[in-house]
């Protein structure tokens, strides 16, 4: 078990493969925060690009361990995506408009995403991540 955080990994270098992904970061429940940002880190990389079938296989599963981690450390504030999509353009005094701006999308789909009828991708998540300097994980559904 590692102690510390693993260190970054350019894209470019993350396997395509599977297993090549469970030897990078093995799938196993996550038991401590160490282990939290171990899966945090390893789902921004990969969220936000084109992945092939098997590294999206993988992200379902280590996004499910995460959520499911995050469930038991928070279990009553955790705010869906789109709850905090909202909280973090009213503090910043925009809205609808502001982030159909920024996805390059229609002012009707930017309102669907802020109600939660409609997920971002992972282009978007990574996109709106960057932007407002949010962890991409708090941005999945």
């Amino acid at each position: 078990m590692k102690t510390t955080s693993q260190t970054s990994t350019p894209y470019a270098k993350i396997p395509k493969s599977y297993a090549g992904l469970m030897a990078l970061h093995l799938l196993r429940p996550i038991r401590d925060q160490v282990d939290a940002d171990n899966a945090a880190e390893m789902i921004g990389l990969l969220a936000g690009h084109t992945l092939n079938a098997e590294q999206a296989d993988y992200l379902d599963l280590l996004s499910d361990l995460y959520e499911k981690w995050e469930s038991t450390q928070f279990p009553l504030s955790r705010a869906t995506g789109a709850e905090l999509l909202r909280l973090v353009l009213a503090e910043r005094n925009e809205g609808a408009t502001n982030l159909a701006k920024l996805l390059g999308i229609d002012a009707s789909l930017a309102y669907r995403l802020l109600r939660g009828e409609r997920q971002l991708t992972a282009t978007q998540i990574r996109k709106v991540a960057n932007t407002y300097g949010m962890d991409p994980v708090a941005l999945l559904p």
